[in-house]
């Protein structure tokens, strides 16, 4: 029979693992008591009193303002989490959870706003926690590993970002239209705090029968906060995106399932 790669074992085990009931996790080892938490990626607009934004569905333009009256129609966007830290409150570095398949390099306009896409999970002990650190940095297959379930892409390999559009500003036929790419190497770490996640309380982890649900929410509408399309370099497109997702990554509790 052939063997499975370990992070495919470490996937079907979790996922099937945490889905049985009659024992809490605390009973699957000896010694302090442990919680297992999966982590998923997601995209969407900023959040209002309304809900978060239709900027358009799964394989379709996405199409929002940016906070200097200029049209973003959003042809490709991809983001690197390269690795993702759990780290539990008055501590500074935090726990490295198990990539399911490596670096992840979300599709955005592939897939559907809020759609959930599983990163990986981490046992670890009882506690609080209030940060989650998300690396953004580039893609790199890990050798003789599954390919990552949101599929690759030869633009994304070796790099952190790519992201694709045209800004429009005026009306016809005056209007100020102005294409734009930017393919990025740079890293960030976007420290998302979760002090506040559960009612105002930081995340509490204590004899969960179950494993926890986190997902990372990157927000794409301020991308390009700030910019004037009409004097931005290529490099100020570059940083712009790179202090959103510093910025701008936010994380919830639990998953968006709309099934």
């Amino acid at each position: 029979m052939p063997s499975l790669p370990r992070r495919t074992i470490l996937a079907l085990s979790c996922l099937v693992a945490i889905a049985s009931p009659g024992c809490g996790l605390v009973d699957l080892i000896d010694g302090d008591p442990v919680a297992t938490v999966r982590f998923f990626a997601t995209h969407a607009g900023t959040l209002t009193p309304d809900g978060y934004p239709n900027y358009g569905d799964s394989q379709t333009t996405r199409v929002f303002f940016n906070d200097t009256g200029w049209q973003i129609a959003l042809s490709e966007a991809r983001v690197t989490t390269a690795s993702v830290h759990f780290v539990r409150c008055q501590q500074q570095t935090g726990t490295a959870i198990e990539m399911f398949w490596g670096p992840c390099p979300e599709a955005f306009i592939a897939t559907d706003d809020l759609e959930s896409v599983p990163l990986g999970a981490v046992t670890v002990n009882d506690g609080v926690y209030c940060t989650i650190d998300v690396n953004f940095a580039p893609f790199i297959p890990p050798e003789g590993g599954d390919e990552h379930i949101v599929g690759g892409d030869p633009m994304i390999e070796g790099n952190t970002l790519v992201i694709r559009g045209v800004a429009r500003r005026g009306e016809a036929p005056m209007i100020e239209e102005v294409p734009f790419e930017i393919v990025s190497d740079a890293s960030v770490v976007s420290h998302v705090d979760v002090a506040k996640l559960e009612g105002g309380l930081p995340v509490r982890l204590e004899k969960e029968n179950f494993a926890r649900d986190l997902t990372i929410i990157k927000t794409y509408d301020t991308f390009f906060d700030g910019l004037d399309f009409a004097t931005a370099t290529p490099a100020d497109i570059e940083a712009a995106v790179l202090t959103s997702l510093e910025r701008d990554t936010y994380a919830y509790d639990g998953t968006f399932d709309f099934d």
